[in-house]
């Protein structure tokens, strides 16, 4: 369940969430008239977040660069079938 604290807390008492950031190691939501409006983080989660999704956005690249050129070799006529495959490697 996400930590949330009002604007007016965090206001009146900035060193709560800071705690709170870094004994839970997780973003701290502000509501501003009953709505998240402001999400707050210590600096170690936030570059542990940023690492993980430049790991994802690379990971994905890569995905797609192994498709694309799957599909340059299904144009090409340079693909075999699961049997053919299986053959080749004495599976069938």
């Amino acid at each position: 369940m996400p930590i949330t604290r009002t604007s007016s807390d965090l206001q009146r008492n900035i060193s709560e969430v800071y705690e709170l950031c870094e004994q839970h190691d997780q973003p701290v939501y502000i509501t501003r008239n009953g709505h998240a409006d402001l999400v707050v983080m210590s600096a170690r989660a936030y570059e542990r977040q940023a690492l993980l999704s430049r790991q994802v956005y690379e990971y994905e690249m890569e995905l797609r660069d192994r498709a694309n050129r799957a599909y340059e070799d299904m144009k090409a006529g340079r693909e075999k079938s699961l049997k053919q495959i299986n053959r080749e490697m004495g599976l069938a």
